[in-house]
């Protein structure tokens, strides 16, 4: 289990990026969208495993292993052996197929706010051929 302890402070995507990237030309949703970009962000490290800003985390693994991290790269704060993990993630330079998932998911999530709740919508595949060379594969 994955919990977050201490938000990122920064996001790999600007507002005024995604405003312009997703053609967006009014201040109406100014408020809304950097909260849409950290969910988003934070759908995408889930997802491929690798940091895209530093945040600070706890971590349960399952079966007793401490390496890998379940988002890389990072560094263990905690000592070793002992659980849950502390870990804090540190990225490099984000990849520009990354951000454009960043801001697909804005996009759709600006779009769609239901996809939220219970009802399901059908991935992008567009959004799947940009995260799928970053996808770690865990054992």
């Amino acid at each position: 289990m994955l919990r977050l302890i201490t938000a990122a402070t920064s996001e790999p995507v600007s507002v005024a990026q995604a405003k312009r990237l997703l053609h967006i030309d009014h201040d109406a949703l100014d408020e809304d969208i950097p909260g849409v970009i950290t969910a988003a962000r934070e759908l995408v490290e889930r997802r491929t495993g690798f940091a895209l800003a530093e945040a600070s985390y706890e971590w349960t693994p399952v079966g007793g292993r401490e390496t890998p991290l379940p988002i890389w790269p990072g560094e263990t704060s905690s000592e070793p052996g002992a659980f849950p993990v502390l870990f804090t993630s540190k990225p490099g330079p984000v990849p520009e197929p990354l951000k454009l998932a960043i801001v697909m998911l804005v996009g759709d999530m600006l779009e769609n706010p239901e996809a939220a709740g219970e009802r399901v919508l059908h991935e992008n595949p567009g959004f799947a051929r940009l995260v799928f060379p970053f996808t770690r594969v865990l054992p």
